[in-house]
């Protein structure tokens, strides 16, 4: 009597393969995530260099620095009017015309000339939308002086 060949997988080697991709899965999903933050914050980097470019430009144009990123500012201060340049006044949830956000809604941006010794102005970015569980970068600034500041020291 010829025995028979058995073709197929049995319950106990497929949960072996089940666990092991659920144990890959585990430890690789919080890295690609980790990953995925990290790279986001590029958005709020280029954002603040350009606007302080801007403000320089701005600074060259008018002899003053502006807290008025839309064009709604007064004749001898019209405002950076940055729509212009891409960025777009709106809440990337919902669309609606709040706050200036940068190029890809990850970050908030603003713009303050008040406090004194910072090169006439700090523009900060703060996370938004799905950025902010990215708590070790939360925010970034940067000033007339061109010196950054972050969350922490190793944003930047």
């Amino acid at each position: 009597m010829k025995s028979k060949i058995s073709q197929a997988f049995t319950l106990t080697e497929l949960m072996i393969v089940i666990t092991i991709v659920g144990i890959i899965a585990a430890i690789a999903y919080p890295a690609y995530t980790s990953q995925i933050m990290k790279a986001r914050r590029i958005d709020a980097k280029v954002s603040l260099v350009e606007l302080a470019q801007l403000q320089t430009n701005y600074l060259a144009e008018y002899n003053i620095y502006t807290e008025t990123l839309d064009n709604s500012g007064t004749t001898g201060d019209p405002g950076l009017n940055i729509d212009r340049y891409g960025f777009e006044k709106k809440d990337c949830s919902n669309n609606s015309t709040t706050t200036f956000r940068s190029k890809d809604c990850y970050y908030e941006l603003s713009v303050d000339t008040t406090t004194s010794g910072n090169g006439g102005f700090i523009i900060k970015a703060t996370a938004k939308e799905n950025q902010t569980s990215d708590t070790k970068c939360s925010w970034f600034t940067l000033n007339g002086k061109s010196q950054k500041d972050a969350t922490n020291d190793d944003c930047w």
